[in-house]
């Protein structure tokens, strides 16, 4: 696709949801990326850099409460260049947890853990995050069932307008290295 640090829009300022060049081949949304890659790309205003902030940390509360296994779709106006399109920031991130919890750990006790990482408000409020949940141990018809329902809602627009979204790995390693990444573009910005 496009270099690895500038977002992939193209010129509807929407991530395409297939390779443009190529139609029929398998590079397609949801376009898979590590963390460091997504800070990277989408720190590039002061309102992206404080909505990145409050992502990683949802990302560390929900390594705190066991839920290290997985990844995320991350789209919503954070994923268009909605500055362009609609001419004002990005309000959060839209994502849905795609999640295996290890052996011995139930879905209870990662809710009696921090209850409010499932409270949807309060990740909104506080994290700017609109989260969802999907777990991938569920039988395999509902699960295709769900992740059609997740890619049907998010490969369009309310316009209808087609556009793609990307795939990071849940990685507590890595996110480390992505805070530092943003703290120093907060700043280098003059933001902190």
């Amino acid at each position: 696709m496009a270099d690895l640090m500038t977002p992939l829009w193209n010129d509807m300022g929407l991530i395409p949801p297939i390779d443009e060049a190529e139609p029929t081949s398998s590079v397609r949304s949801p376009y898979e990326m590590d963390i460091i890659r997504f800070v990277t790309m989408f720190a590039i205003t002061p309102v992206r850099k404080r909505i990145l902030l409050g992502f990683l940390e949802f990302r560390q509360t929900l390594y705190l409460s066991g839920i290290c296994y997985g990844f995320q779709w991350l789209n919503g106006s954070f994923s268009e260049n909605i500055e362009l399109i609609e001419h004002r920031p990005p309000n959060d991130i839209d994502v849905v947890t795609f999640f295996n919890l290890p052996d011995g750990v139930t879905e209870d006790i990662v809710f009696n853990r921090n209850p409010k990482i499932f409270d949807h408000e309060y990740v909104k409020s506080t994290h700017f995050v609109d989260s969802y949940f999907q777990s991938l141990q569920m039988p395999g018809a509902q699960l295709v069932s769900s992740t059609v329902y997740w890619y049907s809602m998010w490969a369009h627009k309310r316009d209808w307008s087609w556009k793609g979204f990307l795939q990071v790995p849940l990685s507590p390693g890595l996110d480390g290295a992505a805070f530092t990444i943003l703290n120093n573009a907060i700043v280098d910005g003059g933001e902190q």
